[in-house]
């Protein structure tokens, strides 16, 4: 395997919570000490991206543009309202996949609802049995590695919403950004593994096996 290269790529509006802070802080140290256990034949080093602006949609075009620009093969968003395990990374780089991504609770009350979309429309849970990889439609791109041939290969923009005309709304960009690297050819997966790892940070944690299934 030739030498991989990670963009952590950041968009922010400018503020950040310690729990984020101190998840990014742990990643870094992580590989700084061994590397990744994952991928034991590939030298792997990783570079910062972090994009400042209240337009967010902007800021993931601009830093997916750094990442083709720095030569990076993968970029690794991660969203500010997120905490993290600092073994995600050696997960999802485990799964030698061109898009990988997490699943994690929409911040809503009561927690039932993830972000993850299957093939068939329907929303996916990841529950305590829940484990390895699925094919989806879509999921949030919260914590998640893309390699940066998707970017070279699907068309911009990579990130505009669609506009529903019935409901009078926008929808998030994650959504039209996998449906056209899923045009361009390439699979898009969760991973529940992963998906354990990661916890959404709002006015409290919404985390995956809070979920009563019965």
């Amino acid at each position: 395997m030739s030498d991989i290269k990670i963009g952590i790529c950041i968009p922010t509006a400018g503020v950040v919570r310690i729990g984020f802070a101190a998840s990014l802080v742990g990643l870094v140290a992580k590989f700084a000490a061994g590397g990744v256990p994952t991928v034991p034949e590939a030298k792997i080093t990783i570079a910062l991206h972090v994009l400042e602006s209240s337009n967010w949609i902007t800021n993931r075009e601009k830093l997916a543009r750094m990442a083709i620009n720095d030569g990076e093969t993968h970029l690794m968003f991660l969203d500010d309202d997120m905490l993290f395990d600092p073994r995600v990374l050696e997960v999802l780089l485990g799964r030698r996949q061109a898009i990988v991504t997490t699943n994690y609770l929409i911040k809503t009350e009561p927690a039932q609802d993830f972000v993850a979309v299957g093939l068939d429309g329907l929303r996916i849970p990841t529950k305590a049995e829940s484990t390895g990889i699925v094919p989806i439609s879509y999921s949030g791109f919260g914590v998640s590695l893309i390699e940066v041939e998707v970017f070279r290969k699907t068309p911009q923009p990579w990130f505009m919403p669609d506009f529903n005309a019935e409901k009078s709304e926008y929808t998030t960009e994650d959504n039209p950004f996998f449906r056209r690297a899923r045009e361009a050819g390439f699979a898009v997966y969760v991973d529940h593994d992963a998906s354990k790892l990661v916890s959404h940070l709002g006015a409290r944690l919404w985390n995956w096996s809070e979920v009563n299934y019965g």
